[in-house]
């Protein structure tokens, strides 16, 4: 189904659900289909930091630095020699060479 398809499906089931006095129901569909006036703005980091990712898996800073430092951790080098981990390593369809080391974010 193209995005095209699946807006017009939501639309008429918008119109639906306003028919049947649903009117919430309505509301949360228009704003799934992007048929509102409001605007969301999505901020997404491309980059963590060595302390950004040391508190989401709730280890140390210098034990990320030794991850990156050991080839365990994939990092790139910011022009003033900073650490940068890309946002990828956190997705979950990526695995790790290694299994024993995993990055699983901790719920505070």
């Amino acid at each position: 189904m193209s995005r095209d398809e699946a807006r017009t499906v939501a639309r008429k089931l918008r119109e639906e659900l306003e028919g049947q006095g649903r009117k919430r129901e309505a509301e949360a569909i228009a704003t799934l289909a992007g048929d509102t006036e409001e605007v969301y703005l999505r901020l997404r980091k491309r980059y963590f930091t060595p302390s950004e990712v040391a508190e989401r898996v709730g280890v140390s800073r210098q034990t990320v630095i030794k991850w990156i430092e050991r080839g365990e951790l994939e990092a790139e080098l910011t022009p003033g020699g900073h650490h940068r981990i890309p946002a990828s390593v956190f997705q979950s369809g990526k695995r790790s060479d290694r299994a024993d080391v995993k990055l699983i974010p901790v719920k505070r």
